[in-house]
């Protein structure tokens, strides 16, 4: 499992917001990734990426985090549209990280129109 805790550098700030905390872990059967990052207005967002050799089984969703303190799930995106072009073992997070973006893209899209 690796951690990554950097929030980029001047050339390649991650998009939507700044980076908090990201993880990535290889598992019996594919890997995951986790990454939060805070929006410009404060708000934490959490990914989850479970990529299983198995598409049923596979996940992505974003979360924001409440004031109650529980996170509540924004938006998904279903593993049919993304399972097929990942692969089956990797030990980085590379092909994941274009699925993060877009999530925490939307995510940001739909707490902007509150």
């Amino acid at each position: 499992m690796t951690d990554d805790r950097r929030d980029g550098d001047a050339t390649t700030p991650p998009p939507n917001g700044r980076r908090i905390e990201r993880t990535f872990g290889e598992h019996r059967q594919g890997y995951d990734l986790t990454e939060i990052r805070r929006t410009s207005g404060g708000i934490l967002l959490r990914v989850r990426i479970h990529r299983d050799a198995y598409q049923h089984q596979s996940y992505a969703v974003v979360e924001a985090f409440t004031p109650a303190m529980t996170w509540t799930a924004l938006t998904t995106e279903p593993a049919s549209e993304w399972h097929a072009a990942t692969p089956n073992r990797s030990s980085g997070p590379a092909p994941l990280e274009g699925l993060a973006d877009r999530l925490f893209a939307r995510a940001d899209a739909i707490l902007r129109t509150q």
